[in-house]
Protein backbone atom coordinates (compact mmCIF):
# COMPACT_ATOMS: atom_id res chain seq x y z
CA UNK A 1 0.00 0.00 0.00
CA UNK A 2 0.70 3.96 -0.59
CA UNK A 3 2.00 5.65 2.39
CA UNK A 4 -1.43 7.91 1.95
CA UNK A 5 -3.43 4.42 2.16
CA UNK A 6 -1.69 2.79 4.53
CA UNK A 7 -2.01 5.51 7.28
CA UNK A 8 -6.11 5.72 6.59
CA UNK A 9 -6.09 1.53 7.19
CA UNK A 10 -4.59 2.53 10.72
CA UNK A 11 -6.53 5.50 11.34
CA UNK A 12 -9.59 3.19 10.29
CA UNK A 13 -8.75 0.22 12.35
CA UNK A 14 -8.04 2.63 15.28
CA UNK A 15 -11.38 4.25 15.19
CA UNK A 16 -12.79 1.36 15.34
CA UNK A 17 -10.99 -0.44 17.90
CA UNK A 18 -11.63 3.11 19.87
CA UNK A 19 -15.04 2.68 19.30
CA UNK A 20 -16.11 -0.55 19.76
CA UNK A 21 -13.88 -1.18 22.82
CA UNK A 22 -15.78 1.59 24.73
CA UNK A 23 -19.00 0.65 23.78
CA UNK A 24 -18.41 -3.28 25.08
CA UNK A 25 -17.02 -1.51 28.02
CA UNK A 26 -20.18 0.57 28.68
CA UNK A 27 -22.94 -1.75 27.05
CA UNK A 28 -21.88 -4.73 29.56
CA UNK A 29 -21.20 -2.66 32.58
CA UNK A 30 -24.99 -0.95 31.49
CA UNK A 31 -27.11 -2.37 29.04
CA UNK A 32 -26.27 -2.66 25.30
CA UNK A 33 -28.35 0.31 24.34
CA UNK A 34 -26.43 2.17 26.44
CA UNK A 35 -22.96 0.84 24.64
CA UNK A 36 -24.45 1.43 21.49
CA UNK A 37 -25.84 5.46 22.62
CA UNK A 38 -22.08 5.63 22.87
CA UNK A 39 -20.79 4.58 20.20
CA UNK A 40 -23.19 7.00 17.67
CA UNK A 41 -22.15 9.63 19.97
CA UNK A 42 -18.55 8.94 19.36
CA UNK A 43 -18.92 8.37 15.84
CA UNK A 44 -20.78 11.75 15.69
CA UNK A 45 -18.69 14.27 18.02
CA UNK A 46 -16.30 17.01 16.17
CA UNK A 47 -13.35 15.69 18.12
CA UNK A 48 -13.04 12.12 16.82
CA UNK A 49 -13.17 13.53 13.51
CA UNK A 50 -10.92 16.35 13.83
CA UNK A 51 -7.87 13.81 15.08
CA UNK A 52 -8.91 11.24 12.60
CA UNK A 53 -9.31 13.56 9.41
CA UNK A 54 -5.62 14.69 9.18
CA UNK A 55 -2.20 11.63 9.11
CA UNK A 56 -1.88 12.02 13.33
CA UNK A 57 -1.26 10.10 16.35
CA UNK A 58 -4.03 10.80 17.88
CA UNK A 59 -5.98 7.63 15.97
CA UNK A 60 -3.29 5.07 17.43
CA UNK A 61 -3.31 6.74 21.26
CA UNK A 62 -6.83 6.73 21.42
CA UNK A 63 -7.00 3.29 20.42
CA UNK A 64 -4.29 2.09 23.06
CA UNK A 65 -5.58 4.21 25.67
CA UNK A 66 -9.50 2.68 25.42
CA UNK A 67 -7.54 -0.57 25.52
CA UNK A 68 -5.69 0.58 28.91
CA UNK A 69 -9.12 1.15 30.24
CA UNK A 70 -10.52 -2.15 29.31
CA UNK A 71 -7.64 -4.13 31.00
CA UNK A 72 -7.91 -1.60 34.05
CA UNK A 73 -11.75 -3.05 34.64
CA UNK A 74 -12.05 -6.06 33.10
CA UNK A 75 -8.91 -7.62 33.86
CA UNK A 76 -7.16 -6.03 36.85
CA UNK A 77 -5.94 -9.44 37.95
CA UNK A 78 -3.32 -8.52 35.53
CA UNK A 79 -1.65 -5.26 35.79
CA UNK A 80 1.12 -6.16 33.15
CA UNK A 81 -1.60 -6.10 30.72
CA UNK A 82 -3.06 -2.97 31.25
CA UNK A 83 0.35 -1.04 31.47
CA UNK A 84 1.63 -2.93 28.34
CA UNK A 85 -1.49 -1.04 26.46
CA UNK A 86 -0.46 2.43 28.42
CA UNK A 87 3.27 1.81 27.17
CA UNK A 88 2.61 1.63 24.05
CA UNK A 89 0.14 4.69 24.29
CA UNK A 90 3.58 6.28 25.40
CA UNK A 91 5.38 4.97 22.79
CA UNK A 92 3.29 6.58 20.63
CA UNK A 93 2.41 10.04 22.51
CA UNK A 94 4.73 11.24 25.28
CA UNK A 95 1.32 11.88 26.94
CA UNK A 96 0.99 8.50 27.53
CA UNK A 97 3.31 8.62 30.34
CA UNK A 98 -0.03 9.72 32.29
CA UNK A 99 -1.83 6.29 31.57
CA UNK A 100 1.40 4.59 32.91
CA UNK A 101 0.93 6.31 36.14
CA UNK A 102 -2.76 5.90 36.02
CA UNK A 103 -2.29 2.26 35.94
CA UNK A 104 0.66 2.06 38.23
CA UNK A 105 -1.93 3.79 40.95
CA UNK A 106 -4.74 1.61 39.77
CA UNK A 107 -2.76 -1.62 40.54
CA UNK A 108 -1.46 -0.31 44.00
CA UNK A 109 -5.05 1.04 45.26
CA UNK A 110 -6.41 -2.33 44.56
CA UNK A 111 -7.10 -4.19 48.19
CA UNK A 112 -4.71 -6.33 49.21
CA UNK A 113 -1.37 -6.37 51.71
CA UNK A 114 1.05 -3.79 50.87
CA UNK A 115 3.30 -6.83 49.55
CA UNK A 116 0.58 -7.70 47.14
CA UNK A 117 0.15 -3.86 46.32
CA UNK A 118 4.19 -3.36 45.64
CA UNK A 119 4.07 -6.30 43.14
CA UNK A 120 1.17 -5.48 41.14
CA UNK A 121 2.63 -1.94 40.84
CA UNK A 122 5.66 -3.19 39.66
CA UNK A 123 3.85 -5.69 37.11
CA UNK A 124 1.58 -2.62 35.88
CA UNK A 125 4.81 -0.61 35.19
CA UNK A 126 7.70 -3.23 34.18
CA UNK A 127 6.42 -2.99 30.22
CA UNK A 128 6.96 0.48 30.31
CA UNK A 129 10.46 -0.19 32.02
CA UNK A 130 11.28 -2.30 29.16
CA UNK A 131 9.97 -0.32 26.23
CA UNK A 132 11.21 2.83 27.13
CA UNK A 133 14.63 1.89 28.70
CA UNK A 134 14.75 0.57 24.82
CA UNK A 135 13.51 3.37 23.56
CA UNK A 136 15.94 5.58 25.44
CA UNK A 137 18.99 3.40 25.03
CA UNK A 138 18.24 3.79 21.30
CA UNK A 139 18.12 7.66 21.30
CA UNK A 140 21.96 7.58 23.47
CA UNK A 141 22.91 5.99 20.06
CA UNK A 142 21.27 8.14 17.58
CA UNK A 143 20.63 11.69 19.23
CA UNK A 144 21.93 14.39 18.95
CA UNK A 145 23.30 17.04 21.80
CA UNK A 146 20.84 19.38 21.10
CA UNK A 147 17.78 18.41 23.60
CA UNK A 148 13.98 18.95 22.05
CA UNK A 149 12.70 21.00 24.83
CA UNK A 150 14.32 23.82 27.14
CA UNK A 151 13.00 23.02 30.38
CA UNK A 152 11.96 26.06 32.28
CA UNK A 153 9.40 27.84 34.54
CA UNK A 154 6.63 28.83 32.15
CA UNK A 155 3.64 31.45 33.27
CA UNK A 156 1.08 32.79 31.99
CA UNK A 157 -1.18 29.55 32.11
CA UNK A 158 -4.88 31.70 31.90
CA UNK A 159 -4.76 31.93 28.29
CA UNK A 160 -4.42 28.15 27.90
CA UNK A 161 -6.78 27.42 30.60
CA UNK A 162 -9.26 29.59 28.69
CA UNK A 163 -8.59 27.87 25.34
CA UNK A 164 -9.00 24.30 27.09
CA UNK A 165 -12.38 25.79 28.59
CA UNK A 166 -13.23 26.98 25.37
CA UNK A 167 -12.95 23.67 23.45
CA UNK A 168 -14.67 21.87 26.88
CA UNK A 169 -17.60 24.05 25.62
CA UNK A 170 -17.77 23.62 22.15
CA UNK A 171 -17.80 19.36 22.87
CA UNK A 172 -21.21 20.27 25.69
CA UNK A 173 -22.70 22.85 23.16
CA UNK A 174 -21.45 22.12 19.74
CA UNK A 175 -22.58 25.47 17.50
CA UNK A 176 -23.29 24.10 13.61
CA UNK A 177 -23.69 28.47 12.31
CA UNK A 178 -20.19 29.32 14.16
CA UNK A 179 -18.55 26.64 12.51
CA UNK A 180 -19.48 28.08 9.15
CA UNK A 181 -18.60 31.55 10.28
CA UNK A 182 -17.45 32.58 13.89
CA UNK A 183 -18.98 36.21 13.52
CA UNK A 184 -22.26 33.92 13.57
CA UNK A 185 -21.25 32.17 17.22
CA UNK A 186 -24.16 31.39 19.36
CA UNK A 187 -24.37 34.26 21.71
CA UNK A 188 -23.55 33.41 25.82
CA UNK A 189 -22.39 29.91 24.54
CA UNK A 190 -20.06 29.78 27.46
CA UNK A 191 -22.49 30.24 29.98
CA UNK A 192 -25.03 27.61 28.56
CA UNK A 193 -22.11 25.03 28.51
CA UNK A 194 -21.89 25.93 31.79
CA UNK A 195 -25.05 25.33 33.14
CA UNK A 196 -25.64 22.45 30.70
CA UNK A 197 -22.52 20.84 32.48
CA UNK A 198 -23.49 21.41 36.08
CA UNK A 199 -26.60 19.26 35.03
CA UNK A 200 -25.05 16.73 33.46
CA UNK A 201 -22.22 16.26 36.34
CA UNK A 202 -25.36 16.03 38.92
CA UNK A 203 -27.03 13.55 36.82
CA UNK A 204 -23.75 11.33 36.82
CA UNK A 205 -22.99 11.72 40.51
CA UNK A 206 -26.67 10.79 41.20
CA UNK A 207 -26.30 7.74 39.54
CA UNK A 208 -23.33 6.94 40.65
CA UNK A 209 -24.12 7.45 44.48
CA UNK A 210 -27.41 5.87 43.83
CA UNK A 211 -25.44 2.95 42.63
CA UNK A 212 -23.21 3.05 45.27
CA UNK A 213 -25.89 2.50 47.74
CA UNK A 214 -26.82 0.00 45.91
CA UNK A 215 -23.78 -2.05 46.17
CA UNK A 216 -23.46 -2.09 49.86
CA UNK A 217 -27.34 -2.97 50.11
CA UNK A 218 -26.68 -6.01 48.10
CA UNK A 219 -23.66 -7.19 49.88
CA UNK A 220 -25.80 -7.08 53.10
CA UNK A 221 -28.12 -8.63 51.35
CA UNK A 222 -31.14 -6.96 52.32
CA UNK A 223 -34.12 -5.50 49.98
CA UNK A 224 -34.93 -6.08 46.61
CA UNK A 225 -31.02 -4.83 45.85
CA UNK A 226 -29.55 -7.94 46.78
CA UNK A 227 -31.47 -9.40 43.90
CA UNK A 228 -29.99 -6.56 41.43
CA UNK A 229 -27.14 -7.41 39.01
CA UNK A 230 -23.30 -6.38 40.46
CA UNK A 231 -23.25 -2.70 39.69
CA UNK A 232 -19.24 -3.12 40.17
CA UNK A 233 -18.14 -3.12 36.58
CA UNK A 234 -20.30 0.39 36.07
CA UNK A 235 -18.84 2.09 39.25
CA UNK A 236 -14.67 0.03 38.19
CA UNK A 237 -15.40 1.90 34.67
CA UNK A 238 -16.03 5.46 36.24
CA UNK A 239 -13.37 5.08 38.46
CA UNK A 240 -10.63 3.87 35.52
CA UNK A 241 -11.90 6.33 33.45
CA UNK A 242 -11.26 9.15 35.88
CA UNK A 243 -8.15 8.39 37.25
CA UNK A 244 -6.71 8.24 33.22
CA UNK A 245 -8.25 11.73 33.21
CA UNK A 246 -6.93 13.34 36.06
CA UNK A 247 -3.75 11.63 35.26
CA UNK A 248 -3.44 13.07 32.15
CA UNK A 249 -4.67 16.54 32.64
CA UNK A 250 -1.69 16.74 35.27
CA UNK A 251 0.59 15.60 32.60
CA UNK A 252 -0.76 18.24 29.91
CA UNK A 253 -0.79 20.99 32.91
CA UNK A 254 3.13 19.78 34.37
CA UNK A 255 4.37 20.05 30.48
CA UNK A 256 2.88 23.38 29.72
CA UNK A 257 4.38 24.58 32.81
CA UNK A 258 7.80 23.57 32.28
CA UNK A 259 8.43 21.86 28.98
CA UNK A 260 6.71 23.71 26.23
CA UNK A 261 4.55 27.03 26.54
CA UNK A 262 3.12 26.57 23.48
CA UNK A 263 0.85 23.64 23.89
CA UNK A 264 -2.28 24.67 22.91
CA UNK A 265 -5.48 22.94 24.85
CA UNK A 266 -7.58 22.46 21.75
CA UNK A 267 -9.58 19.37 19.92
CA UNK A 268 -6.92 17.55 19.54
CA UNK A 269 -4.99 17.97 22.83
CA UNK A 270 -8.31 16.98 24.94
CA UNK A 271 -9.83 14.39 22.49
CA UNK A 272 -8.60 11.82 25.62
CA UNK A 273 -10.20 13.68 28.15
CA UNK A 274 -13.30 14.35 25.36
CA UNK A 275 -13.90 10.83 24.64
CA UNK A 276 -13.50 9.45 28.02
CA UNK A 277 -15.32 11.95 29.25
CA UNK A 278 -18.23 10.79 27.03
CA UNK A 279 -17.61 7.58 28.00
CA UNK A 280 -18.22 8.26 31.76
CA UNK A 281 -21.50 10.57 30.82
CA UNK A 282 -22.97 7.58 28.97
CA UNK A 283 -22.05 5.20 32.13
CA UNK A 284 -23.15 8.05 34.66
CA UNK A 285 -26.43 8.41 32.70
CA UNK A 286 -27.10 4.62 32.22
CA UNK A 287 -27.28 4.45 35.89
CA UNK A 288 -29.50 6.85 36.36
CA UNK A 289 -31.79 6.13 33.83
CA UNK A 290 -32.30 2.32 35.61
CA UNK A 291 -32.63 4.27 39.33
CA UNK A 292 -34.94 6.77 38.15
CA UNK A 293 -38.47 5.82 38.73
CA UNK A 294 -39.90 9.16 37.08
CA UNK A 295 -40.63 9.46 33.95
CA UNK A 296 -40.83 13.19 33.31
CA UNK A 297 -36.83 13.61 34.16
CA UNK A 298 -36.51 11.43 31.96
CA UNK A 299 -38.40 13.04 28.99
CA UNK A 300 -36.49 15.92 29.70
CA UNK A 301 -33.06 13.82 29.68
CA UNK A 302 -34.03 12.14 26.18
CA UNK A 303 -34.66 15.57 24.22
CA UNK A 304 -31.38 17.17 25.63
CA UNK A 305 -29.59 13.96 24.36
CA UNK A 306 -31.46 14.09 20.74
CA UNK A 307 -30.63 17.90 20.57
CA UNK A 308 -26.73 17.73 21.83
CA UNK A 309 -26.38 14.42 19.24
CA UNK A 310 -28.34 16.46 16.38
CA UNK A 311 -25.94 19.65 16.53
CA UNK A 312 -22.66 17.47 17.24
CA UNK A 313 -23.40 15.54 13.73
CA UNK A 314 -24.46 18.60 12.33
CA UNK A 315 -21.39 20.37 13.20
CA UNK A 316 -18.85 17.44 12.01
CA UNK A 317 -21.37 16.82 8.73
CA UNK A 318 -20.47 20.61 7.58
CA UNK A 319 -16.61 20.49 8.40
CA UNK A 320 -16.76 16.80 6.70
CA UNK A 321 -18.57 18.50 3.89
CA UNK A 322 -15.64 21.26 3.29
CA UNK A 323 -13.16 18.69 3.52
CA UNK A 324 -14.58 16.21 0.85
CA UNK A 325 -15.34 19.29 -1.35
CA UNK A 326 -12.05 21.33 -0.72
CA UNK A 327 -9.64 19.10 0.99
CA UNK A 328 -8.25 19.88 4.23
CA UNK A 329 -4.25 20.03 5.54
CA UNK A 330 -2.13 18.29 2.94
CA UNK A 331 -5.02 17.15 1.22
CA UNK A 332 -6.18 20.59 0.46
CA UNK A 333 -6.56 21.91 -3.02
CA UNK A 334 -3.60 24.04 -3.20
CA UNK A 335 -1.45 21.26 -2.81
CA UNK A 336 -2.90 19.30 -5.43
CA UNK A 337 -2.54 21.78 -7.33
CA UNK A 338 1.08 22.99 -7.00
CA UNK A 339 3.21 23.98 -10.03
CA UNK A 340 5.81 23.38 -7.51
CA UNK A 341 5.01 19.39 -6.98
CA UNK A 342 4.53 18.99 -10.29
CA UNK A 343 8.19 20.62 -11.50
CA UNK A 344 9.73 17.92 -9.01
CA UNK A 345 7.40 15.22 -10.48
CA UNK A 346 8.73 15.79 -13.82
CA UNK A 347 12.15 16.92 -13.20
CA UNK A 348 13.38 15.59 -9.89
CA UNK A 349 14.08 12.11 -10.67
CA UNK A 350 17.62 11.09 -9.59
CA UNK A 351 18.23 14.05 -7.60
CA UNK A 352 18.09 14.57 -3.92
CA UNK A 353 15.62 16.77 -2.66
CA UNK A 354 15.70 19.92 -0.12
CA UNK A 355 12.54 21.40 0.69
CA UNK A 356 10.91 23.98 3.11
CA UNK A 357 7.59 21.13 3.69
CA UNK A 358 9.54 17.72 4.01
CA UNK A 359 6.18 16.07 4.24
CA UNK A 360 4.33 17.34 1.14
CA UNK A 361 7.04 15.67 -1.71
CA UNK A 362 6.50 12.90 0.46
CA UNK A 363 2.71 12.82 0.49
CA UNK A 364 2.62 13.69 -3.42
CA UNK A 365 5.86 12.32 -4.93
CA UNK A 366 5.92 9.20 -3.21
CA UNK A 367 9.80 10.01 -2.17
CA UNK A 368 11.66 11.57 1.13
CA UNK A 369 12.72 14.81 1.16
CA UNK A 370 15.33 16.75 3.16
CA UNK A 371 15.17 19.79 5.55
CA UNK A 372 16.23 23.11 4.69
CA UNK A 373 18.15 25.14 7.48
CA UNK A 374 15.85 26.35 10.26
CA UNK A 375 15.05 29.93 10.59
CA UNK A 376 17.87 29.74 13.99
CA UNK A 377 20.00 27.78 11.39
CA UNK A 378 20.72 30.63 9.09
CA UNK A 379 24.24 31.04 9.86
CA UNK A 380 24.47 27.41 7.91
CA UNK A 381 23.27 28.34 4.51
CA UNK A 382 26.58 28.68 2.59
CA UNK A 383 27.14 24.93 4.56
CA UNK A 384 23.66 24.18 3.02
CA UNK A 385 24.22 25.08 -0.64
CA UNK A 386 27.56 22.97 -0.31
CA UNK A 387 25.36 20.00 0.64
CA UNK A 388 23.05 20.60 -2.45
CA UNK A 389 26.32 20.43 -4.88
CA UNK A 390 27.55 17.22 -2.92
CA UNK A 391 24.05 15.37 -3.69
CA UNK A 392 23.36 16.78 -6.78
CA UNK A 393 20.10 18.18 -5.25
CA UNK A 394 17.54 20.09 -5.76
CA UNK A 395 15.51 22.62 -3.73
CA UNK A 396 11.73 23.06 -3.94
CA UNK A 397 11.16 26.18 -1.77
CA UNK A 398 7.29 27.06 -1.19
CA UNK A 399 6.50 30.56 -0.95
CA UNK A 400 4.80 29.82 2.27
CA UNK A 401 7.29 27.69 4.14
CA UNK A 402 6.91 26.04 7.13
CA UNK A 403 7.08 27.80 10.66
CA UNK A 404 10.54 26.81 11.20
CA UNK A 405 12.72 27.02 8.36
CA UNK A 406 14.12 29.32 6.27
CA UNK A 407 12.14 31.46 3.46
CA UNK A 408 12.15 31.14 -0.55
CA UNK A 409 14.01 34.73 -0.59
CA UNK A 410 16.72 33.49 1.87
CA UNK A 411 17.86 30.78 -0.16
CA UNK A 412 17.74 32.98 -3.56
CA UNK A 413 20.10 35.19 -1.59
CA UNK A 414 23.05 32.18 -0.60
CA UNK A 415 25.74 32.57 -3.53
CA UNK A 416 26.10 28.88 -4.20
CA UNK A 417 22.47 28.49 -4.87
CA UNK A 418 20.93 29.83 -8.27
CA UNK A 419 16.84 29.82 -9.13
CA UNK A 420 16.29 27.07 -11.82
CA UNK A 421 12.55 28.04 -12.08
CA UNK A 422 9.99 30.57 -10.76
CA UNK A 423 6.02 29.29 -10.16
CA UNK A 424 3.39 30.10 -8.91
CA UNK A 425 3.28 28.18 -5.36
CA UNK A 426 7.57 28.60 -5.51
CA UNK A 427 10.91 28.03 -6.67
CA UNK A 428 13.32 25.62 -7.66
CA UNK A 429 16.78 25.87 -6.31
CA UNK A 430 20.14 23.99 -7.34
CA UNK A 431 23.79 24.26 -6.98
CA UNK A 432 25.23 27.54 -8.90
CA UNK A 433 27.73 26.55 -11.23
CA UNK A 434 31.03 26.79 -10.03
CA UNK A 435 33.83 29.87 -11.63
CA UNK A 436 37.05 28.15 -12.19
CA UNK A 437 39.69 30.73 -11.17
CA UNK A 438 41.98 31.85 -13.85
CA UNK A 439 45.30 30.08 -13.47
CA UNK A 440 48.40 32.45 -13.38
CA UNK A 441 50.62 33.44 -15.99
CA UNK A 442 54.15 31.35 -14.87
CA UNK A 443 56.39 34.24 -14.04
CA UNK A 444 59.38 34.69 -16.46
CA UNK A 445 63.38 33.95 -14.74
CA UNK A 446 65.08 36.86 -14.40
CA UNK A 447 68.11 36.86 -16.98
CA UNK A 448 71.22 35.13 -15.74
CA UNK A 449 73.75 37.38 -14.64
CA UNK A 450 76.62 37.87 -17.17
CA UNK A 451 79.77 35.96 -16.24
Amino acid sequence: MGPVQSARLVSATAAFVTVATLAFLVGEATTALAGTLLAVALFGMSAMHEVHLSILSEPLFLAFVALTLAAMVRRDERPWLAGLWAALAAMTRYAGISAIGAVGLWSVAKAGTLRERLRRGLLAVLPAVVLEGVWFARMKLVATAEPVRELALYGNLGPTIKQGATTLASWIVPDTDGALDPSDAMPHRGAIATAAGVLLVIVVLTGTLRTIRQRRAARAGTGAAADAADPSAALRLLAASALLIACYLALLIVSRLIADPGIPFDERILAPVIVLGTTIAATGIALWWRSTPAELPKIALTGALLGWWFAAASFMWVDASYVMAWGSDFAGDQWHRSELLEWGRAHGRGHALYTNWPVVPYFYLGRPARDVPRLDEAGLLGDFADSVRAHDGLVLAFDVPGVEYVTRDSLAKVPGLRMIARLHDGAVFGPAPLVATPALPPTAAPPSPPR
